[in-house]
């Protein structure tokens, strides 16, 4: 985070109060980031200076820069649809830059481990599926029912090299309940060794935490690409399969890390039942809490074949305000 009175002195003095009133100073550093990073993306691919830098409304009430000439015609900037979330002290920025026609971009950034305690209180005194039975407006049916038995990676009980055999799956589905045991058979990689284990379903709770941020990270980032908010009417119309939890990169301990881990794509996208095909998404992990999703659609068939997303960079905003001399 660049240093917060020389990032605050670059915006307009009614952003400025915005920022301002936030209670708390984590909340107020995240809008701030946010606002300089839509400015610093326009500076730096549309080039214009930072006081021009001017940020409009799309149609949909999204924000965007769209340049335009004095007699208002189109000049030769680019312009930037841009979406921006922020979770836990990180900012996401999506942004497609150099586009003919519209292209609509959503993101989201979940921290899934920032609530544990009171999520952790919830699902000891109801259960999981309780919990996620409490969140059941903004998922389609068939999510809540994959969330509440989701499959869990042996890998996140700390069983390697091994795979669960008989019922072993159906119970780790169906555990909702903290602080017990489970007792699995696995059999190991070389298909000849099998054994009895004993599992504490904490880790299996939490592996099925994480799986809902997940969901919500996804959902959130594709109605967010549309421009409505979690109180849209058609959320239950959505459906999104296919899911694959990203893992933090082998070996990050640091529980303040931000390093790139696995990164998926290809969901399965339904609205009333038909496929979507016209929207790209891909979910990655950051560190050992944090997720990030990314949303694209253009409206224009030829520039959506041409859509690609690139990995997630992480930024220096002070070097970064240096870079462009503000």
């Amino acid at each position: 985070m660049c240093q917060a009175s020389r990032a605050l002195a670059l915006l307009p003095p009614s952003v400025q109060e915005s920022v301002l009133k936030y209670y708390f100073v984590r909340d107020a550093k995240m809008s701030l980031a946010s606002h300089i990073l839509k400015h610093l993306i326009i500076t730096k691919y549309c080039n214009v200076s930072w006081s021009r830098s001017t940020i409009s409304a799309a149609a949909n009430g999204k924000p965007c820069f769209a340049p335009s000439s004095s007699d208002g015609s189109s000049d030769h900037r680019v312009r930037i649809d841009f979406n921006v979330s922020h979770q836990a002290g990180v900012v996401s920025l999506i942004a497609a830059i150099g586009f003919e026609n519209h292209v609509d971009v959503g993101t989201d950034v979940v921290c899934w481990n920032e609530r544990l305690s009171s999520n952790h209180q919830h699902i000891d005194k109801s259960g999981f599926f309780d919990w996620i039975d409490m969140h059941g407006e903004v998922f389609a049916e068939e999510e809540l029912k994959c969330m509440r038995l989701a499959t869990v990676n042996l890998k996140d009980l700390g069983i390697i090299d091994a795979q669960i055999s008989g019922d072993g799956e159906d119970a780790l589905s169906k555990c909702q309940w903290r602080n017990r045991k489970i007792n699995l058979k696995v059999t190991r990689d070389d298909g000849r060794t099998e054994e009895d284990v004993q599992v504490s379903t904490n880790p299996v709770i939490d592996a099925k935490v994480r799986n809902f941020y997940a969901m919500w990270c996804l959902r959130e980032a594709y109605v967010k690409m549309t421009g409505e908010a979690l109180l849209a009417p058609w959320l239950k119309d959505l459906e999104i399969s296919n899911l694959l939890v990203p893992a933090a990169k082998e070996g990050v301990q640091d529980p303040d890390s931000l390093q790139a881990g696995e990164m998926f794509q290809n969901f399965r996208i339904l609205f009333k039942g038909k496929p979507v095909t016209n929207v790209k998404m891909e979910l990655s992990a950051l560190g050992m809490g944090y997720m990030v999703c990314g949303s694209v659609r253009a409206s224009n068939p030829t520039e959506q074949s041409q859509l690609e997303m690139t990995a997630w960079e992480l930024l220096d905003l002070d070097r970064e305000l240096d870079s462009i001399g503000v």
